[in-house]
């Protein structure tokens, strides 16, 4: 980034990102989010407008990468607890050659870890949100399906890193198992707008309206996503 400058600056609710121009030679604008920071790359015939435009259609997805970073960075060194559905608990290595996790009250009792495995205690933990995903999201999902005119025909759990759910044409749902992490309600907003898609494959105000007619709270489980969703990201 040696020939970048300060273009813009992004607001963020927890603070500006910085947004760095880098003019070179090539025909795409490229945009890469590393340490927090974004850097737009583009030709130096490319208009401000231009620039511009790229940036607010790549909005969502920038604002999730700059957020899921500065979640890792905070969590990096905190694995003392764990949240499931909003609801932080604690946790505690036990003894045990088998790694299992199971909760008692609200701490999580975590066997088969060594003290200071770090990545070992990640992927146990990991393996846990994903058994509780798949036990929570089936049922919310079929909740929210009995309001629709063409159902879902398969839901699969997601480990993508740049979104949250996926609507197939053939109908299939994928949610990211990181949302067992999430407040319920967040948890029912991804659902609906993934059904939302059943019927609109875009994000026109059509699709909008029968995401609000599904779940008429979106609006405070989206900006909870955008605000806290990089924190989902610590554990895998």
């Amino acid at each position: 980034m040696k020939n970048a400058s300060v273009w813009h600056r992004l607001p963020l609710p927890d603070g500006d990102v910085p947004v760095l121009l880098t003019r070179r030679t090539r025909q795409s604008i490229g945009i890469r989010v590393r340490d927090g920071v974004v850097e737009l790359i583009a030709a130096p015939g490319v208009s401000q407008e231009r620039l511009h435009q790229v940036l607010r259609q790549r909005h969502d997805w920038i604002v999730g990468h700059v957020l899921r970073q500065r979640g890792q960075l905070a969590k990096s060194e905190d694995l003392s607890r764990l949240t499931l559905l909003g609801e932080a608990l604690g946790l505690r290595l036990v003894g045990g050659v088998r790694k299992t996790v199971r909760r008692d009250g609200d701490v999580l009792l975590v066997a088969g870890v060594a003290e200071g495995d770090a990545e070992a205690l990640k992927a146990v933990l990991a393996k846990y949100l994903k058994r509780e995903a798949a036990l929570l999201f089936p049922g919310r999902l079929s909740l929210l399906a009995a309001r629709c005119r063409r159902k879902p025909s398969r839901l699969q759990l997601s480990s993508a890193r740049t979104r949250w759910g996926s609507c197939s044409a053939e109908g299939g749902i994928r949610l990211n198992w990181r949302l067992a992490q999430a407040p319920l309600a967040v948890v029912d907003y991804v659902i609906a707008h993934e059904l939302a898609h059943l019927e609109h494959m875009n994000h026109s105000p059509a699709f909008w309206a029968e995401t609000e007619r599904l779940y008429p709270g979106w609006r405070e489980s989206r900006r909870w996503l955008r605000q806290h969703g990089g924190e989902l990201f610590a554990f895998g």
